[in-house]
C-alpha cells in the first residue's frame, strides 16, 4: 500500500477545513444590507410613534381620552420605542462585525431572522396604535336628557333610550376589535360626570343624599364637594347601565371577558377645553362623557 505524502495530506485537510468554515460572502453582504434596511424602517417607525404620542397628548389636552387609556397608550408607546432602540443598536453592532467563520455567519443569520419577525410585530403594533388613536373614543351624554333635576338615577322608562345612545360606541368597539383577531385585547370603559356650578340647597333631599354619600356626619359639604359627588353619582349610574348593556352583547367576547368599567366625578371642571363661554348654570356642563379604549395584552 502506497503511503500518502505529508504535503498531499496537508492539502486535503486544508481544503476540507475551508469547505467547512468558509462563509458565503455574497449572502453576508446581502444579510447586512437587509439588516440596514430594517434599521431604516425601524427609524421611520420611531418617528411615527413620536407623531402618535403628540396626537395622544393633544387628545389628553382636549379631554378626548380618559386618564386610564392615556396612561396605557403612553406606556405602550414608550415600551415600543425602547424595543425599537434596542433592536437598532443590536443590529448595528452585528452589521459592523467581521464575518470570518461559521459561528459569525450563524450569529448574523440568527440576528436577521429575529429582526425580521420583531420588526414585523412592531409594525403591526404601530398600525394598531395609529388606528386606535385616530378614532373618536368618546361619546357625550346629555344629563338633562338622562336625569331628572336633582336626581342621579336613570328612571326605568329612560333605560331603553340610553341603551340606544350606547349603541354607536358598542358598534365602534365591535368593528375595531374584529379588525385585529390576532391581538389578545382588553377593553376599558370610563364614564366621567360633570356638573355646573349651581349651589345645591342645604335643606333639599339632594343635599342630604349627597352628604350621606360623602360620609359627612358633622361637617357641612361646600358647593364644589356636592357638585363633584353629584357628577360622580351620575357617572356611576351611566357606568352601571353601560355594563348591563354590554353584558347583553354576547356576540363579542371582549364585552364579557376582558373589560374594565370605571367612573369618575369631575364636578365643576369644564368638560370641553375648546368652549370659552361656559356660564355658572350652563347645560353644556351637565354631561357624562363615556370613553372607550382597546389595548393589546
Amino acid at each position: 500500500m502506497k503511503s500518502i505524502r505529508a504535503p498531499y495530506l496537508l492539502l486535503v485537510v486544508t481544503i476540507a477545513f475551508n469547505l467547512f468554515s468558509c462563509v458565503p460572502q455574497k449572502q453576508v453582504s446581502s444579510s447586512k444590507k437587509e439588516l440596514a434596511t430594517i434599521n431604516t424602517q425601524l427609524g421611520d417607525n420611531s418617528n411615527t410613534l413620536k407623531k402618535l404620542d403628540a396626537l395622544r397628548s393633544n387628545k389628553e389636552t382636549q379631554n378626548e381620552i380618559d386618564d386610564t387609556a392615556n396612561a396605557r397608550i403612553k406606556k405602550f408607546i414608550d415600551k415600543t420605542n425602547t424595543e425599537i432602540d434596542t433592536l437598532i443598536k443590536n443590529n448595528t453592532i452585528v452589521i459592523g462585525e467581521a464575518v470570518v467563520d461559521k459561528n459569525d455567519w450563524e450569529r448574523l443569520s440568527s440576528t436577521l431572522s429575529f429582526s425580521r419577525s420583531t420588526s414585523k410585530r412592531i409594525n403591526d403594533k404601530i398600525l394598531f396604535l395609529n388606528d386606535l388613536i385616530n378614532r373618536n373614543m368618546v361619546v357625550k351624554l346629555d344629563q338633562d336628557v338622562l336625569f331628572q333635576p336633582g336626581k342621579y338615577s336613570v328612571s326605568p322608562s329612560e333605560v331603553e333610550t340610553i341603551s340606544k345612545l350606547f349603541e354607536p360606541a358598542a358598534k365602534e368597539i365591535d368593528l375595531f376589535t374584529r379588525k385585529y383577531p390576532d391581538f389578545p385585547l382588553s377593553l376599558v370603559i370610563t364614564s366621567k360626570g360633570y356638573a355646573d356650578a349651581t349651589a345645591i340647597g342645604e335643606g333639599s333631599s339632594l343635599y342630604r343624599d349627597l352628604k350621606e354619600r360623602l360620609s359627612m356626619s358633622t361637617k357641612d359639604p361646600d358647593s364644589k364637594e356636592l357638585n363633584k359627588e353629584l357628577s360622580k353619582a351620575r357617572a356611576e349610574a351611566v357606568r352601571n347601565l353601560f355594563k348591563k348593556f354590554a353584558d347583553s352583547r354576547s356576540d363579542n367576547q371582549i364585552f364579557s371577558s376582558k373589560v374594565l368599567h370605571l367612573y369618575e366625578g369631575k364636578g365643576e371642571s369644564l368638560p370641553d377645553p375648546k368652549v370659552t363661554d361656559y356660564k355658572v348654570n350652563d347645560p353644556r356642563r351637565r354631561v357624562v362623557l363615556l370613553f372607550w379604549s382597546v389595548f393589546p395584552d
